[in-house]
């Protein structure tokens, strides 16, 4: 074999090793794609139910105010938690489903970082939200089951009152949670979307 055939034989392989790194490399981009956009949606999901379970815990607000409607003073507390959970609803009303299938690295962007965004700010509103919820069902469950008998009132107000701090404290501690995991696997899908995007440029 003459230099002239080796140096050809030489660039075959090298061709055929620049055409197998250009593919590997094309498929690392599209797992992370594929990665930021399932950890979006999946977070997106999440948000969106929690939007209209406000709807639903609502209307169970507005049930326990027809129940009370003979005791207006309850019934307004009972409503403050209604019109709070429906702040809650139009507070969220930018969120919407998206069809993520044929977004672009850069539109994916967009909307990843308005969505982290929107949650950070509405994060201690939604806690609020729920903490005042919770009160005035309390309060107006405590009304409808109570009894004349002074003795058997307390006691269900004292189990009415620790069932609803353990599901408070649940949901606090809970929601805390999946708002720090939405931060931090979002800045992490965003990190990643912004160096596929500084390679491409390259």
């Amino acid at each position: 074999m003459n230099i002239d055939e080796i140096k050809t034989v030489w660039k075959k392989d090298m061709n055929a090793l620049e055409s197998r790194i250009k593919i590997n490399e094309t498929k690392i981009k599209e797992l992370e794609f594929n990665k930021a956009t399932t950890t979006f949606d999946k977070f997106l999901k999440i948000s969106l139910f929690g939007k209209n379970m406000a709807l639903v815990y609502a209307l169970i607000s507005l049930l326990l105010i027809i129940k009370l409607w003979q005791t207006p003073v309850i019934a307004i507390i009972v409503g403050i938690g209604l019109l709070s959970m429906i702040f809650s609803y139009f507070q969220h009303s930018s969120l919407k489903k998206l069809d993520l299938t044929n977004f672009s690295l850069l539109a994916l962007q967009k909307e990843i970082s308005k969505f982290r965004k929107h949650t950070a700010e509405t994060a201690i509103y939604d806690f609020t939200i729920i903490f005042i919820w919770m009160t005035t069902l309390g309060i107006g469950i405590y009304q409808l089951i109570s009894k004349n008998n002074i003795i058997d009132s307390f006691k269900t107000g004292i189990v009415l009152s620790t069932a609803i701090l353990f599901w408070f404290v649940f949901a606090y501690f809970g929601g805390k949670k999946i708002y720090k995991n939405i931060d931090i696997e979002l800045k992490s899908s965003e990190y990643e979307l912004n160096s596929l995007k500084m390679y491409q440029e390259y």
